[in-house]
């Protein structure tokens, strides 16, 4: 009797350590595997490519190199210029389409915005590629509708309440302006994880600015 319960207590932990073990394999979402180094690498990889197309560009045209090229790096407003710092100290930006304003919002400045927020595009357990939005103006989630004027629906919002990075991006741009932005974790949300955004994640904006004004102003009503 007493071997026979014995062997029935080890078949019992048995199961339960397969139990065990099958709930750890299901939670390896490979969607999220190695996050911090993939995100590390995917912002590594795209502040490379901007920086290899700037460069070809100031080759090929010296002074007016900005007029032929569509990418453009800006270390964080957070640091100091003078000091050269790591290569997560900056963001890196794609020119989707230039606008024609002059001025560019300041740190205490308010703007109106339509923006996207992304993570990087992954492959989900079953082979799907996914490109998640975790933020967006408006009503609709996809590109043509957040930033068509008839279906737009911009927000406002204080420069200075906004990531480091996104904050960075607001005061280079111009109204009309709609980038790409690329944010490394440590200007993001960095260790921390926020809703549907994984902790150590590259953030990537998709920004249009509409209009700004400066602090003790107010934005006209938007119609």
């Amino acid at each position: 009797m007493i071997k026979f319960k014995l062997h029935l207590l080890l078949a019992i932990l048995l199961g339960l350590g397969g139990i065990t073990s099958c709930s750890e394999h299901e939670e390896e979402d490979p969607q999220y595997a190695n996050w911090q180094i993939r995100n590390q690498d995917y912002f590594v990889s795209t502040m490379q490519k901007a920086k290899d197309s700037i460069a070809a560009s100031q080759q090929a045209w010296g002074n007016d190199w900005e007029s032929h090229c569509n990418w453009r790096t800006f270390k964080s407003t957070s640091f100091s210029s003078d000091v050269a710092g790591d290569i997560t100290d900056s963001i890196c930006v794609e020119i989707i389409e230039k606008g024609t304003g002059s001025g560019c919002p300041l740190y205490t400045d308010s703007v109106r915005i339509n923006y996207r927020g992304l993570l990087m595009t992954t492959v989900n357990s079953l082979g799907d590629t996914v490109n998640t939005v975790f933020d967006h103006s408006g009503l609709y989630e996809d590109f043509e509708r957040v930033f068509n004027p008839a279906t737009a629906r911009p927000v406002t919002m204080a420069v200075s309440s906004s990531i480091r990075g996104m904050a960075t991006a607001l005061q280079h741009m111009h109204i009309g302006d709609l980038w790409r932005i690329y944010v490394p974790y440590q200007l993001g949300y960095s260790s921390t994880a926020q809703d549907e955004i994984p902790a150590y994640s590259t953030l990537i904006f998709e920004v249009q600015l509409k209009a700004y004004c400066r602090k003790g102003s107010s934005l006209p009503e938007w119609n």
